[in-house]
């Protein structure tokens, strides 16, 4: 079996955020992520992505391009994720993390070397890098 996530980087004054997962998720403990989830029935990749960056963060977004396709395997839950990465810009509102986060960063592509990055974050900011996106956000 296998799940959908959509993922963001998601950018502002050219740094991106970043959110430490709770020490509790099932999924990458005390790693840094970023913003997004699960696809649910019937929805658009987007549409999915604007909901669960706002469920995360409680900020609004504008989601831009596709970045990159990802594939990890759990082997305790026996699914395979295919994770689904855009960018999305930042519009407004303050963040409000929800439970499955501790805290949050905004960070450029090089601070953010400096921590415990999921493997499919890592990925995304190497594409980013390597093809500059060709007009800012």
């Amino acid at each position: 079996m296998f799940r959908i996530l959509t993922k963001a980087l998601v950018i502002k004054d050219n740094s991106f955020l970043f959110l430490k997962r709770s020490d509790e998720s099932k999924f990458a403990k005390g790693l840094w992520d970023i913003p997004g989830g699960k696809l649910e029935f019937g929805e658009t990749l987007e549409d999915s992505l604007s909901r669960e960056i706002f469920e995360e963060t409680k900020i609004e977004t504008d989601v831009k391009e596709n970045l990159a396709v990802s594939t990890g395997i759990n082997l305790k839950d026996k699914k395979q994720y295919v994770s689904i990465i855009y960018t999305a810009e930042y519009i407004s509102g303050s963040i409000k993390l929800d439970l499955e986060h501790t805290d949050y960063k905004w960070l450029t592509i090089e601070e953010a070397q400096n921590y415990n990055l999921v493997y499919y974050v890592k990925e995304a900011l190497e594409k980013y890098e390597k093809f500059k996106i060709e007009e800012p956000l």
